[in-house]
């Protein structure tokens, strides 16, 4: 006889369960046993068809390979568990090596692990060092402690326990798409368990040391971080019942939580925050939220204190309070100082917010002390009244209403504006200082996905005449890319005014004009119908001759005046019977026209009386660039034509 051949159903240990096990000793090698089964169960992982070679020596040691090993997640491939028992030790050593990926992913990377087993593997501490796990996008260096925790409740009971620590040094990992990943990742991770009558009761510190870790949108470029948990764990019921972490630069957050592993979703959850860093909370979790809104870019501080609970999916309440903070938008738009705001809402009790800020400013408009309140009724404000200061003037905002309807924001109300001097408005913008003021009143203004639209006109007083503005929509007003669309009518505008305010010379008489579907994008004109031209009227029509050579230069080379070369050098102005320019705007070319036709041209100025002048255009089709900048060299220019 030459070998001898055992059999069972199974052999279970504290650990393992054997199915099927066939072993064969080889009597001419008595210290070699080869073992064959079905099935080789390892808590949640099993082995089908393992191979087991047992050597019976002075160091035994037992080696199981196989083609795969199953276990929830993961794939694991060519798994080689080693023992080795060492009598100097007394312990056996386990080295576990395998080829893992998880189920969504198409990457394998090498497991290695080498534990020094307790010799009751039930009660003493296992130990894990020089873990690695590495593929083409990781490398996660790791040791791990575990310790069995396994006690006896009573003479006739136990109770499981388990306590782990996880340590991982400078470890990198990124995924597929790019959406996690980490550098120099240094922490550890310390997770306890005991069973208790009713579940599992568990706690967890995770100590975050340093490096840098993106979770996609959220980027943390620093360690310094800690975060600890406890609950208890009662099929399919997660409790956390508080959750604390602590991120320098922003404070610290508690947490309490209910969440179903069955369904996937929380049933309660309950967040809040203490004296919470302004800038450190936008940048930690609000920008990455809104790196393309309106909010994408600013820069804040102050401090806030912040909470917020749900059921189910569910907000049932919220509320922010915010301390002497900054707001700024780096692009310019807009930015408050010294905002203060009490920001309550319950689903089911309205409730009254307030907000308030010393100064501000919206497109370099600067705004006064502001101070208001709404009352909020679940996903609803409303306003009777907000006044806000707008330079020496003021916007009246009557009726205010907004909600929250599918994913949108949408509101409506009315406008009363206190006269703004065109003084204060035009040196703000950075214009030239002009005169008039700007007032009016507005039935109704409404915001609906995502675009502005005004009902009725909003009359500006310039220049001893009036601009009435209608039809005014906007689209995405605060994004990267607004448009809008008008309508203007000029009438009564006085020449005189408006030519000495952008040095323009001098001209006499009365201005009217129609801007006719008015088209900005970015705020930049893309299309228009304008009429600009003198009124009819018994008005005095004089020109001087400055103001004759700036519209020669703003009808472009091919602009024609009489009075060059001619004796009509020697007058300082002259009659006129009308004089006008029209542009019908597509794009950035602009089809010039005039207050006549005539062959191969149109007439700007036409002259009356004695001296007149008159000044004819012959370029139909100017770049809008190049008219801006023939405007602006014009008012610009400080100095004196000088006709030879």
């Amino acid at each position: 006889m030459t070998e001898l051949s055992l059999s069972a159903e199974s052999i279970q240990g504290d650990f393992f369960q054997l199915d099927h096990p066939h072993a064969v000793v080889n009597l001419q090698r008595k210290q070699h046993v080869q073992i064959h089964a079905e099935r080789l169960q390892l808590g949640n992982a099993s082995i089908d068809h393992p191979d087991m070679t047992l050597e019976i020596s002075t160091r035994p040691s037992l080696l199981i390979t196989s083609e795969q090993l199953k276990m929830p997640d993961y794939q694991v491939r060519r798994p080689r568990i080693y023992l080795d028992y060492r009598l100097q030790t007394r312990q056996p050593l386990m080295t576990v090596d395998a080829e893992v990926k998880a189920m969504q992913d198409e990457v394998w990377g090498k497991f290695h692990v080498y534990c020094q087993l307790p010799t009751q593997a039930s009660q003493e501490t296992w130990l894990c060092n020089d873990g690695l796990y590495h593929d083409v996008r990781s490398h996660i260096p790791f040791n791990l402690t575990v310790m069995p925790t396994w006690h006896t409740a009573s003479n006739t009971k136990s109770s499981r326990g388990l306590e782990l620590q996880l340590a991982v040094k400078d470890a990198k990992f990124s995924d597929a798409a790019g959406l996690h990943a980490a550098e120099r990742l240094t922490g550890v991770m310390h997770i306890a368990a005991h069973e208790v009558p009713n579940g599992w009761r568990w706690q967890g510190v995770f100590e975050w040391q340093q490096g840098e870790l993106f979770w996609q949108p959220f980027y943390f470029a620093e360690g310094n971080k800690r975060f600890e948990i406890r609950g208890l764990y009662a099929s399919p019921i997660l409790e956390i019942e508080a959750a604390t972490l602590s991120l320098q630069g922003v404070g610290t957050l508690h947490s309490q939580s209910r969440f179903n592993l069955d369904s996937q979703r929380f049933e309660f959850l309950k967040l809040d925050a203490k004296d919470v860093d302004f800038n450190g909370l936008y940048q930690s979790f609000i920008q990455p939220l809104l790196p393309d809104s309106v909010f994408g870019q600013l820069k804040v501080n102050g401090k806030a204190d912040w909470s917020f609970e749900a059921k189910g999916l569910q907000p049932v309440k919220f509320q922010l309070d915010v301390a002497d903070a900054t707001v700024e938008d780096q692009r310019g738009k807009f930015g408050f100082a010294h905002l203060n705001a009490h920001i309550p809402w319950d689903y089911d009790q309205p409730q009254q917010i307030s907000m308030g800020y010393a100064s501000g400013h919206v497109l370099k408009i600067p705004l006064g002390k502001t101070q208001w309140q709404a009352n909020v009724n679940r996903f609803s404000i409303t306003s009777p009244t907000l006044r806000l200061p707008v330079l020496d003037g003021a916007l009246i905002f009557e009726d205010v209403s907004a909600a929250w309807i599918h994913q949108s924001m949408v509101w409506h109300l009315k406008m009363d504006m206190q006269p703004i001097s065109m003084r204060t408005f035009s040196q703000a913008l950075g214009w030239p200082a002009m005169r008039g003021e700007i007032k009016g009143q507005i039935p109704l203004v409404t915001y609906a996905n995502h675009a502005l639209r005004m009902d009725g006109e909003m009359q500006l007083s310039l220049f001893k005449g009036q601009v009435a503005l209608s039809d005014l929509e906007v689209d995405d007003p605060l994004g990267a890319v607004p448009k809008l669309h008008a309508n203007l009518r000029i009438r009564e505008i006085d020449m005189g005014e408006i030519t000495r305010t952008f040095n323009f010379g001098s001209i006499t008489g009365k201005l009217e004009g129609d801007v006719q579907h008015l088209r900005l994008q970015n705020w930049k004109p893309v299309s228009m119908n304008a009429v600009i031209q003198t009124a009819d009227g018994p008005f005095e029509k004089k020109v001087s001759q400055r103001a004759v050579e700036n519209i020669t230069a703003l009808g472009g080379e091919g602009t024609a005046a009489a009075l060059q070369r001619t004796f009509l050098r020697f007058f300082k102005q002259f009659g006129y019977e009308k004089m006008g320019l029209s542009c019908e705007l597509r794009g950035d070319v602009c089809k010039m026209g005039g207050v006549e036709q005539i062959p191969g041209g149109f007439v700007i100025v036409k002259g009356e009386g004695i001296p007149s002048v008159n000044v004819n255009g012959y370029t139909e089709y100017v770049s809008w660039k190049d008219m801006l900048a023939r405007m602006r060299r014009i008012t610009d220019s400080n100095s004196k034509m000088i006709v030879k």
